[in-house]
């Protein structure tokens, strides 16, 4: 590679961890509305319970909130590979900088000299 396509290659991981960190934030955002969701259900699903032993209340109240539970689950594990794409992303762009660090090293001791 030469260093123009080392500079696009930077460029182009700055885009994607820019994209990434914007899912991130929506995610957390989900992940918050999910559990506000979740939270609002399972004191309503309380409420309302049937008399009967604990146990069987809170079978009760974990069905009734199942699908809001979900919900939660599922953008918790959203919001976790979206974290996992921003780590990545940094750990790319990073290789590829110093990729292009001793790219232009190599170049300045060819041009100086050794020092």
């Amino acid at each position: 590679m030469n260093i123009r396509q080392y500079e696009d290659e930077v460029e182009r991981f700055n885009t994607l961890l820019d994209n990434g960190l914007a899912a991130l934030r929506q995610a957390a955002s989900d992940v918050a509305n999910a559990e506000f969701d979740y939270r609002k259900a399972k004191a309503i699903a309380w409420q309302t319970a049937p008399a009967g032993t604990v146990p069987m209340r809170e079978a009760w109240v974990d069905a009734e909130t199942a699908e809001q539970r979900r919900s939660l689950d599922l953008a918790e594990g959203s919001r976790s590979a979206a974290l996992e794409a921003v780590r990545s992303r940094r750990q790319q762009l990073s290789a590829v900088q110093s990729l292009l660090a001793a790219h232009k090293a190599e170049a300045e001791m060819v041009r100086m000299g050794p020092a």
